[in-house]
């Protein structure tokens, strides 16, 4: 068929040369197509309106629901071959008209506003996301993406075999087009236009059809390599005998398919057990989880400075190094700021502090070696420094500069990294979102009806978990986009004392809020919806968790109660893995 129409086309009158010919007139990528879905959100709205001469679609080929556009690019239009792009599974904002664009009224007589969603997303933008993106993970694409890698990379992107599957676009798509080669400057432009808006097929890496990945192992991850020896595999392997007799929750009962994840406390692994116990006869302010999988508890009026290595490499890419780190401590009656970074050594003098920005709180960004300090009257200081062996504390301080929102004493500065964020927390009963990139306000959290007590970032989705007091006794918990928008709140009878997200891979783990209670239970909250998922208790112990964290792996959970017991939990069939090292820096550890 192709060849046919290739000689209809070379027509020897024709000035113009001949077309390949191709199945497609539209390509399945490119700036139009991100335009088509992201429409209600700006700046992709002004550029849109640039692409239709300052007006919007018409309002039935406007994105308007994931039904039809799933439907045309299916099955329906043979001229509708776009793919979804990556805010598909990721970004919830993009399917709401936050801005209240006037899209038009369909023919049926519908408004075009919202993105009207699959039913088993509930109407719910985020939920679609959190949903798609396990999908997209899912054995079934597992085993059939390979499909699609032919067909966009592979042996079936180019030749006989693309005719074959009906994979062919405009020859002006294909990698390697020579547009200094065409002489005539109107068709040269012409081609660069097409090139830059039409979309571009990627560069041919495969040759031959793509291997299937086989589907995950319905196991409950106890398999141990064997190497680790007979004994220890038999007693992994009637661990998950007895665990494949136990009734899993289901997150979402109509969807199916959906994975909790393997962190210790999830729903779908064994109870959680003690691993660890270890007084220590004195509170910690936080316990921190580092990327060497080490966990760090501090003393209440402490803060761990860290600079990892820039190592480059195979090997930095699963390991973490400490190129430097330091004991930052405050609190003296000489409002000095102090660092300790050998053990053996007494603290230097870091930062002097004005008497009217008394320090009652402080963050670090290890990356950009920035410091932050909350202060008694409400003011935030950002210090911008830089590591130099020239200065006794081998860290300079090069500017600073104020950051204002609070009007009471700060009680609490928690940074997110991976989403350049920092939150702050106020006698007054504000928190507030900064960004760490630009050093300036972001938005408020608001809605709380007392201050907040306690506060915890997620690492791999940006939302924020917030404490506040109830009114009639016990806890409020409310959950927070990376956005500020409120997914939801949920009562707690108890007293919250400190929160912690799990932070294991999004698309194959459900993440779950850690509340450590007044009466030493941990109760795990699910991060979709916030219902109870499981509480994990220690009969010899009921004193309040003031500190809890999940290690970076998600194998264990260490705890901290008032009285400066550290508790640590894993797995019932993960006993037998080393522990994370666990440093502990006291009150005493500035004082020589």
């Amino acid at each position: 068929y192709l060849e046919e129409e290739y000689r209809k086309g070379a027509r020897e009158d024709d000035p113009m040369p001949p077309v390949q010919p191709y199945h497609y007139g539209s390509h399945y990528s490119n700036s139009g197509t991100v335009l088509h879905f992201l429409v209600r959100m700006p700046p992709f709205t002004k550029m849109f309106l640039a692409y239709q001469d300052q007006s919007f679609d018409i309002p039935d080929r406007t994105f308007h629901s994931t039904n039809t556009t799933w439907r045309l690019s299916s099955y329906e239009s043979m001229t509708d071959v776009k793919e979804l792009i990556p805010e598909f599974f990721y970004l919830p904002e993009f399917l709401v008209n936050r801005e209240g664009f006037d899209f038009g009224v369909r023919q049926n007589g519908e408004r075009v506003n919202h993105v009207n969603l699959p039913p088993w997303a509930r109407n719910d933008p985020r939920l679609f996301i959190l949903i798609h993106r396990q999908a997209l993970e899912s054995d079934h694409v597992s085993q059939t993406i390979c499909h699609w890698i032919d067909l966009v990379f592979g042996y079936k992107q180019k030749g006989k075999a693309s005719v074959q599957a009906i994979n062919v676009f405009h020859p002006a798509t294909y990698f390697g087009m020579d547009v200094s080669a065409v002489e005539d400057p109107v068709q040269r432009r012409a081609l660069e236009t097409m090139i830059k808006t039409y979309g571009q097929t990627p560069r041919q890496l495969f040759h031959t059809a793509h291997v299937s990945r086989p589907g995950s192992k319905l196991l409950m991850e106890g398999e141990l390599p064997a190497a680790m020896g007979l004994l220890v595999q038999f007693a992994f392997r009637e661990t998950r005998e007895h665990a494949k007799e136990m009734v899993y929750p289901s997150p979402l009962p109509w969807i199916r398919g959906l994975k909790w994840g393997e962190y210790v406390g999830s729903p779908s692994a064994p109870d959680p057990v003690v691993c660890f116990s270890q007084p220590h006869g004195e509170r910690f302010g936080s316990l921190q989880a580092l990327p060497t999988r080490a966990i760090c508890g501090l003393s209440q009026k402490f803060c761990l400075l860290m600079i990892y290595s820039k190592e480059q490499g195979v090997r930095s890419m699963h390991s973490t190094d400490i190129q430097w780190s330091a004991i930052l401590s405050w609190g003296y009656a000489d409002n000095i700021l102090r660092l300790k970074s050998k053990q053996s050594e007494p603290p230097v003098n870091f930062i002097q502090s004005s008497q009217f920005h008394q320090v009652t709180s402080c963050a670090w960004v290890p990356d950009s070696c920035q410091l932050f300090t909350g202060s008694k009257c409400g003011v935030i200081t950002a210090y911008m420094n830089r590591f130099t062996s020239s200065t006794p504390s081998e860290i300079d301080m090069e500017s600073q500069m104020h950051l204002y929102g609070h009007t009471a004493e700060i009680t609490s500065l928690l940074v997110c990294k991976p989403y350049s964020i920092m939150i702050s927390v106020s006698k007054d009963g504000t928190c507030i979102i900064w960004d760490l990139n630009r050093l300036c306000y972001v938005q408020s959290l608001a809605g709380h009806k007392s201050p907040v007590t306690a506060v915890s970032a997620s690492e791999t989705t940006g939302d924020i978990a917030t404490v506040c007091d109830s009114v009639g006794g016990g806890s409020d918990l409310r959950l927070w986009t990376v956005n500020g928008d409120l997914v939801g709140h949920v009562h707690c009878r108890e007293i919250i004392c400190s929160v912690a997200f799990s932070n294991q891979p999004e698309g194959v783990s459900i993440n779950v809020i850690a509340g450590g209670l007044e009466n030493g239970v941990v109760r795990l909250w699910s991060t979709w919806d916030l219902k109870p998922v499981r509480e994990i208790t220690f009969p010899k112990s009921n004193k309040p968790i003031v500190s809890l964290t999940f290690s970076c792996d998600g194998h264990h959970l260490y705890t901290a109660n008032n009285e400066g017991t550290v508790i640590s939990w894993c797995r019932k069939d993960q006993q037998r893995l080393k522990l994370p090292m666990f440093y502990s820096f006291l009150s005493s550890y500035a004082a020589g």
